[in-house]
């Protein structure tokens, strides 16, 4: 990571004062993100001069509901975060793709106080990947079993449309 292009980028005071329609439940989960004992002294032990990328947009629910946990602990541990907005810098996602191909929010990138990436993490907890995933697959079988045949009819019409011109 380049210091000078990472100095671009917005304070976490930049960021929440740029905030719109999802400030008030930004500041809300900013509140209600709190640490148990346990997690305070793992918190307690961690580096204090970190730099942290930060790639979100104001409009992602995972951004909204994630990124208020690391302002908590880069407040407690004075390191120096920046935002970059994904839509205003498309580039900056390309290295930090989830799974290599999708351009998933909130992207969370720790470095020293070198510039050497020492961690990542993408979009959301891994349980709440897999509990979405889980949830997803349940409404879709649901959804097609309930709806087999009107479906099955708009594919009939779709594909006579298209092979008609």
């Amino acid at each position: 990571m380049d210091p000078e292009f990472f100095r671009q980028g917005e304070t976490i005071s930049e960021f929440l004062e740029s905030l719109k329609d999802s400030r008030a439940k930004f500041l809300q989960h900013l509140e209600e993100s709190t640490f148990n004992e346990s997690q305070q002294a793992k918190l307690a032990r961690l580096p204090d001069r970190l730099n942290v990328l930060v790639i979100g947009e104001e409009w992602s629910g995972d951004t909204l509901y994630n990124l208020p946990v690391l302002f908590r602990m880069a407040h407690q541990k004075q390191w120096n975060v920046r935002v970059f907005r994904r839509d205003r810098y498309p580039d900056l996602i390309l290295p930090y793709r989830k799974e290599g191909l999708f351009h998933s929010i909130p992207v969370i990138v720790f470095f020293d106080e070198n510039f050497r990436e020492i961690g990542r993490w993408i979009e959301r907890p891994a349980a709440a990947s897999r509990m979405i995933d889980e949830e997803s697959l349940k409404l879709r079988r649901r959804l097609r079993e309930e709806n087999k045949e009107s479906w099955r009819q708009e594919t009939i019409r779709e594909l006579l449309d298209l092979l008609a011109g």
